[in-house]
């Protein structure tokens, strides 16, 4: 009797038993086959003689009976095995099309989830009602209703970046941003700073900008608007000869601001200077316009680029005074021109307010319109906002500050302020805060600031001004939720707005970045990835191990840190076949596969 032989491997394989091994022919031949699944494996008859020499198979010496086994043997094996590879393509064939079942279902889930967090569930009241007219208007009245949805702009979701370097903690810095990178420059802290720092936003680094040209002197409380768009400039104002150069809009414009504080005269000096820098050559340019209408030297004042010009608005005297004028400085003759307004609900004066420009096509504003057409009819909403701001009354030595928007359209005859009738609940009335327009949402954004009449003067509150329906929403906050601020920057980037520095009760803030993101699809999605990192682990981790990925890391940056996510143990590839096996059985397919 032979011994049996088996191979090492992780299921049994073909194995032969033999009565005899001489040549007189067997009287039965014992055949144990064994498929390992997924790659079969097929053990011939000649093969076991090879591996096994001591088992001496008479392959010449075998009669009619045995041969005609080993045929029907051979075919089975054949059969069995193109059996198998229909098997296995049929599984495959069922794996691939369970694989797109389940996709359909999860995206239809997300679908109805996402519908029914829109819609709004009003409760149906029938009143009675007597007569037939009375009915018709109740439901005219029905029919006209507004029904506003609360889920847009209810939230915003607040992310802290994490830097290898960022500059020195300052205030009052002043940022502009084009394309794809943030300019700052400026601002006080330990010192008035100079400094021109350049932030990207992909990639989340700062680094400082070598200056080159008519560099400014340091200083806070200025403005810094990047140009946009081209436009002819001229670097200095002339009556005979006007010189112009082209600019392809790659351009910053920086006016105004304080100095150091002057110990001999007791006071901090203000500046008037304008300059131009250009981001190309990094190379900074004095303006030299009309010394007849230049506006006085001022710092903390509103100002926007609109049309081919700047606008500046108010500000503080080195006395500490107010402003109640608006000057336009036009870049193609480099000049400066009072804009005489009507219906000025600041006469007495602003300063600290922030002014925001929301133009479709704003480089058109100031152009020469054919009037032998149809009249011009400006849109409603277009124009200068400004939001907040504070008036010093001298005789009482005392600060009111403001809490309304009013709009200046510039496209309308005799440049009028208007007062829109807003609904909501405004913010407060504050000094030092930001407003930035995003486009994309059609909003203004009001963030931090602070009041001195307060106890706790500084704010971290954030509100939504809809332009298009003149309602003012308080937006709940989620995520890293910043530290009450003012005198901090803010610039927007498509759905979102990017926030610098700044100061608090304890002093001046780090100058990191806190990005709040107002698409309300991808604040739900952000909320749904920070309650499953929330969730307790049994390895205990500090937060600063605690690492959170954003669902914006695809488009724009990564807005916070995720946990490394544990890689699991590498399968071998007759493990892997086990698993798909065992996912690809019979009783886990749907219906429609069965």
């Amino acid at each position: 009797m032979a011994e049996r032989h088996r191979f090492s491997s992780q299921q049994k394989l073909p194995t032969l038993d033999f009565v005899q091994v001489n040549r007189i022919p067997t009287e039965g031949i014992n055949v144990n086959i064994t498929v390992q699944s997924g790659d079969a494996q097929f053990v011939s008859f000649r093969s076991l003689n090879e591996l096994n020499p001591k088992l001496r198979f008479p392959t010449n010496s075998i009669d009619s009976s045995s041969q005609q086994l080993n045929q029907t043997i051979q075919k089975d094996l054949t059969k069995n095995k193109k059996m198998i590879f229909m098997l296995r393509k049929t599984l495959y064939k069922q794996d691939y099309e369970y694989q797109g079942y389940q996709e359909n279902i999860i995206k239809q889930v997300r679908t109805v989830t996402r519908i029914q967090k829109q819609v709004k569930k009003v409760p149906h009241r029938i009143d009675p009602v007597n007569n037939a007219n009375e009915k018709s208007n109740n439901i005219q009245l029905i029919a006209k209703k507004k029904v506003s949805f609360p889920m847009y702009f209810n939230g915003a979701f607040f992310s802290k970046l994490q830097h290898s370097w960022i500059p020195a903690i300052r205030e009052n810095t002043m940022a502009a941003d084009f394309q794809n990178k943030i300019y700052m420059f400026g601002g006080i802290g330990s010192e008035v700073m100079g400094d021109l720092i350049e932030y990207e936003i992909q990639t989340g680094k700062f680094r400082e900008i070598k200056q080159y040209g008519d560099i400014p002197l340091n200083r806070y409380g200025h403005c810094l608007h990047s140009i946009g768009y081209p436009m002819t400039l001229s670097t200095q104002f002339s009556y005979d000869n006007q010189q112009y150069t082209q600019i392809n809009g790659k351009q910053l414009i920086l006016y105004g601001g304080e100095m150091q504080y002057n110990a001999a005269l007791r006071l901090r000096e203000n500046l008037s200077d304008t300059r131009i820098f250009d981001l190309e050559t990094k190379t900074w340019q004095l303006l030299k316009p009309n010394y007849e209408n230049i506006p006085e030297s001022r710092r903390s004042f509103g100002s926007c680029v609109v049309g081919k010009g700047l606008i500046v608005m108010g500000g503080i005297r080195s006395k500490f005074s107010v402003f109640n004028d608006i000057h336009y400085l036009n870049l193609n003759l480099c000049k400066w021109s009072p804009l005489d307004t009507s219906k000025n609900p600041f006469n007495k004066g602003l300063a600290f307010q922030q002014l925001v420009c929301a133009y479709n096509k704003p480089q058109l504003i100031f152009d020469k319109r054919d009037t032998r057409g149809k009249p011009y009819k400006p849109l409603e909403y277009e124009g200068i906002y400004c939001f907040g701001g504070c008036y010093i009354d001298d005789d009482k030595n005392t600060q009111f500050y403001n809490n309304f928007m009013a709009l200046l359209k510039l496209d309308s005859p005799n440049n009028p302020w208007v007062i829109p009738e807003t609904t909501g609940k405004p913010p407060l009335p504050r000094i030092q805060h930001t407003a930035s327009y995003v486009q994309e949402m059609n909003v203004i954004i009001i963030f931090g600031g602070r009041d001195d009449s307060r106890s706790n003067p500084y704010f971290n509150d954030i509100f939504a001004y809809k332009i298009c329906e003149k309602e003012w929403v308080q937006l709940d906050v989620y995520g890293n939720i910043p530290r009450p601020r003012a005198s901090h920057s803010a610039v927007a980037y498509k759905s979102q707005v990017l926030y610098f520095g700044g100061v608090s009760m304890n002093g001046y803030l780090e100058f990191s970045v806190n990005v709040a993101e107002f698409n309300q699809n991808q604040i739900r999605q952000l909320q749904a990835e920070m309650k499953v990192h929330e969730i307790p682990n049994n390895v205990q981790s500090t937060k600063e191990d605690i690492q959170r990925q954003s669902i914006l890391n695809k488009q724009y940056f990564s807005l916070h840190q995720i946990a490394p996510i544990q890689k699991p143990r590498e399968l071998t590839k007759a493990e892997e076949v086990n698993k798909k096996i065992q996912q690809l059985s019979f009783t886990n397919f749907p219906l429609h596969l069965k």
